[in-house]
């Protein structure tokens, strides 16, 4: 996922750091930062469909966090 701004992707990145730590045995969950792309590679052994939530979870964890930046951004400028 390629970003803009720097400080963006590290607040993007910083926010689902939490994230990473208590995921089930069987869901592997990795990401880095390359210049201004996110990268993260989630795997599973388990079944497809807890695959797809832990997916879903992450894109959502992102827009929220997106969202809430940009809400800042527009409230500094008023």
């Amino acid at each position: 996922m390629n970003f803009q701004d720097k400080k963006i992707l590290n607040s993007v990145y910083k926010s689902l750091e939490p994230d990473n730590i208590n995921f089930p045995n069987v869901i592997i969950f990795k990401m880095s930062k390359l210049n201004t792309t996110l990268c993260f590679n989630i795997s599973s052994n388990n079944n497809i469909l807890s695959f797809i939530s832990t997916i879903n979870d992450v894109i959502e964890s992102i827009q929220i966090t997106c969202n809430t930046l940009n809400s800042l951004k527009v409230s500094k400028l008023c």
